[in-house]
C-alpha cells in the first residue's frame, strides 16, 4: 500500500480543507481578495500533487513564498492553519497517507515561518512575484 495520496484524495482533501479555513475567523479574511476561488483551489492541489511526485502537463510551478509574503501571516496563523490541515489529513486520509502528506506540510510551514514570518518581525521586506 503506498503512502503517497491520490491525486483525487488530494482534491477531496484541498475541498474539505478550504471549506474549513473560509469560515474560521481568523484565517477566512487571508482568502477574501481572492475572486476565482476554484482556480486558487485548482492551483493548490496542483501545488500538493507535485511535491509529492506527481506530475502534471502545463504545471508552472507556484512562488509559494512570494504570494504568502505580502499577506502578514502571524505565527497564530500558522498554528491555526496547521491544526486544520492536520485535523483535514486525519478525517480524509487512511493514517499512513495523512503522516506522508503531514510531513511536508510541516516542511512547509517551517520555511514559511523562517522566511515569511520570521522576516516580517525583523521588519525585512520580501517582493512577491
Amino acid at each position: 500500500m503506498s503512502n503517497i495520496p491520490s491525486y483525487e484524495e488530494v482534491e477531496n482533501v484541498i475541498h474539505a480543507f478550504y471549506a474549513k479555513v473560509l469560515h474560521h475567523p481568523q484565517l477566512g479574511p487571508f482568502f477574501e481578495h481572492i475572486d476565482d476561488f476554484a482556480e486558487h483551489e485548482a492551483r493548490v492541489v496542483g501545488f500538493w500533487w507535485v511535491s509529492m511526485g506527481g506530475k502534471l502537463e502545463n504545471y508552472s510551478g507556484s512562488d509559494m513564498i512570494g504570494k504568502h509574503f505580502p499577506l502578514g501571516i502571524k505565527q497564530e496563523d500558522l498554528e491555526i492553519w496547521l491544526a486544520l490541515f492536520s485535523e483535514t489529513l486525519e478525517q480524509q486520509l487512511a493514517e499512513n497517507k495523512a503522516l506522508f502528506w503531514m510531513d511536508k506540510v510541516m516542511k512547509i510551514a517551517a520555511r514559511l515561518k523562517q522566511i515569511v514570518i520570521d522576516n516580517q518581525v525583523a521588519g525585512l521586506q520580501v517582493q512577491g512575484k
